[in-house]
């Protein structure tokens, strides 16, 4: 197991991050996170000549958005920052990140809310090189386009402006500041228009915070906000947390998978990169230049899914056509 952490962690520090001697290296964790992989990375950082410093918030910090302002001040003086807290997606959707990113004063590995396990097994072992060329295959269909719209046979029928939308390309590297990536990782990914999204999406796959549901979700969207939650147990869950969480109601994301390695494991940070997926997300879409904030982003798996942009298939039932 050391063996296979050790490798991942220089495959981060090393390669997908290419961290510099005399760079600054934020690596914030939680008292929950996975620390023989914080360790790793310290140690790897620290031998290529980086300046890595830990940071440790609560694993009951109630925001699933926002850092510490503690964390914040550090983050003015990083040059690399990586997220891997355990409890909180919050180094990755948090607003100052966000806008340091787009200043393009740091770049940023997401590692949060995952199992030691989504590092040395599955997604993580992809070809990245191979795993970034698809991404920005897909990317490129969706850039400059102005409506998307979904199907698939278990009654998802939506569609959405994208036009202006900034698509994002998370596929292992983030070399350069101003570039985001996640670990594992392989996906493509915006915010559509807000108040334009019009519809249904059928969530048969698993759900942030709540996981794989018993039954399939029903999800009624109207001018970018869910309005109606249909389903088991587990939509009962969503309902009552959409109705406590403000603005967790709104259409936040569509992403694509385009990792071949990721497994449909029943775990929503690796199928969600599976090559062929699609996830949506609820709440805040700040890190995707939108202006939504919400406590919560909270993705939800779509499996098989037919895609078009403006008109033009470029996903059926799951398998890219690009």
């Amino acid at each position: 197991m050391a063996d296979k952490v050790e490798k991942s962690a220089k495959l981060i520090i090393e390669k997908l991050l290419s961290v510099k001697s005399g760079e600054n290296v934020l690596i914030i964790a939680d008292d929950s996170s996975e620390m023989e992989m914080v360790n790793a990375l310290f140690k790897v950082a620290f031998n290529v000549g980086g300046n890595p410093v830990i940071a440790i918030i609560p694993s009951k910090w109630p925001s699933h958005t926002t850092l510490p302002k503690t964390v914040h001040g550090a983050l003015n003086h990083a040059q690399v920052v990586i997220g891997i807290t355990k409890s909180t997606g919050a180094p990755s959707y948090d607003a100052v990140v966000a806008k340091l990113l787009r200043d393009k004063r740091i770049r940023y590995m997401s590692m949060v809310l995952r199992p030691l396990e989504n590092w040395i097994s599955g997604a993580a072992l992809a070809d990245y090189e191979k795993v970034y060329s698809t991404a920005l295959k897909l990317a490129e269909v969706f850039e400059g386009r102005k409506e998307i719209k979904v199907t698939t046979e278990l009654g998802t029928d939506i569609s959405a402006s994208i036009e202006g939308s900034r698509v994002i390309i998370e596929a292992g590297f983030a070399t350069k500041p101003g570039e985001s990536a996640a670990f594992s990782d392989g996906e493509v990914s915006f915010t559509p228009v807000e108040g334009t999204a019009n519809g249904v999406v059928v969530v048969d796959g698993p759900i942030a915070l709540i996981g794989k549901p018993s039954e399939p979700i029903k999800l009624i969207v109207e001018n970018g906000v869910v309005t109606e939650v249909i389903g088991g147990g587990e939509a009962d869950k969503l309902k009552e947390m959409i109705s406590k969480v403000k603005n967790l109601n709104n259409f936040a994301e569509f992403g694509f998978g385009v990792n071949p390695e990721a497994r449909l494991n029943g775990f929503w940070q690796e199928e969600k990169k599976a090559l062929g997926t699609m996830h949506i997300a609820l709440g805040d879409n700040i890190y995707y230049g939108g202006n939504v904030k919400c406590e919560i982003h909270m993705d939800m798996v779509v499996y098989k899914p037919t895609v078009s942009v403006d008109g033009v298939v470029i996903i059926e039932k799951g398998e890219l056509k690009i």
